[in-house]
């Protein structure tokens, strides 16, 4: 039996997490012996409670000797024939500390970096990008989550022969939903799904609606944002000095979105920087029509589904809000289009075949 040691920099529930989980039920169930590394955090109980092996590694900074020793000591004795690392925190604490262990397989994830990804501080920055390509040294093959993320890393000086573009898989649970048809007079929902952070550039979402209610005075229409994260604060306060708090609602972290999308009339994504978009992937499989920045990620993964947007412009969003809340037809072409589209391309079986044959492939 083959043995495969996945290791996370991050033991939450988001993004790269959850692609990890993917992969290590899939492994599982095809009969390999599959070993998941991360901080504390859900991650480890949801892989305990799906019989899937687990060890708790912390990954503080790029020199934390003691997560070093820990992940060496984790990687040397379970040996496995792959370790296969996700995200630059992994990346590199994880093949400084294995990469005299020559026997194994290494393979690394970028789940992050594109062009248009950028950490406040300019030093660390440069720091982390040199700390990227000293990844590509120790690895046999690796994975980028979208084209703009290949783009990136080829431009970081990543052999190019190397890498695999395997798009995040999209959970069949939202195949499976659709929007729910409103009797009229029922407001129209605009939902956005994502942490409350800088590069999600939610500020900028409650102005354009802001605009689009002064234009449009008469819409009935609402904004939810499902997600919790450092700028709660800050953008309660913008929608209180709005006076928005009846149309703008920020919901937390909630259990089952796919069954709140549904209640979804369009889903809007204005990042500054997506690797891939799991969320917009994910309303296009509930059958959504989308807005999203105009990145390279989000133009690859959209297309005929959606309008795009500057997402540094609020004017912008809010007149693509309004030409898609006064087209209906439209919104259930794109929504029709966004669901065949993620069945055919971005779907967790798709994703899954990938990697295990690309771990084939690797062995």
């Amino acid at each position: 039996m083959k043995k495969i040691a996945l290791i996370s920099g991050d033991g939450s529930v988001a993004g790269a997490p959850t692609h990890v989980l993917q992969v290590a039920i899939a492994l599982k169930n095809n009969g390999f012996d599959v070993l998941v590394v991360c901080p504390h955090g859900p991650l480890l109980k949801i892989c305990k409670d799906n019989g899937i092996k687990t060890e708790e590694a912390p990954m503080g900074g790029p020199f934390d000797r003691r997560a070093l020793q820990k992940i060496n000591q984790i990687i040397a004795k379970y040996n496995p024939d792959i370790a296969h690392f996700h995200g630059i925190r992994a990346g590199w604490l994880g093949l400084i500390a294995t990469r005299h262990l020559k026997k194994i397989k290494k393979i690394y994830t970028e789940h992050l970096w594109t062009k248009y990804y950028h950490l406040p501080n300019p030093a660390y920055e440069q720091f982390q990008l040199r700390g990227l390509k000293f990844v590509d040294r120790y690895t046999v093959a690796d994975i980028a989550v979208s084209k703009a993320v290949s783009d990136f890393l080829i431009s970081r000086g990543f052999d190019k022969n190397k890498i695999t573009v395997i798009p995040n898989g999209i959970s069949a649970e939202f195949l499976e939903l659709n929007p729910i048809k409103k009797p009229k007079g029922t407001p129209l929902i605009i939902g956005s799904v994502g942490s409350l952070n800088r590069v999600k550039n939610y500020e900028n979402m409650i102005k354009a609606f802001d605009f689009i209610l002064k234009k449009c005075p008469d819409l009935n229409i609402h904004y939810q944002i499902i997600g919790d994260g450092p700028l709660k604060d800050k953008l309660e306060s913008l929608i209180k000095k709005l006076n928005l708090e009846e149309k703008v609602h920020i919901l937390g972290k909630i259990e089952n979105v796919g069954e709140r999308m549904q209640h979804f009339s369009i889903f809007v994504n204005a990042s500054l920087s997506e690797s891939f978009g799991l969320a917009v992937g994910e309303a296009m499989a509930v059958g959504l029509p989308i807005i999203a920045s105009n990145i390279d990620s989000l133009k690859d993964l959209v297309q005929g589904a959606g309008l795009f947007i500057n997402p540094r412009n609020p004017y912008d969003i809010s007149e693509k809000i309004i030409e898609l809340l006064n087209d209906e037809n439209k919104r259930e072409k794109m929504g029709k289009i966004g669901k065949e589209r993620t069945k055919n391309h971005f779907s967790e079986e798709n994703m899954i075949s990938k990697t295990l044959a690309l771990y084939k492939k690797v062995l």
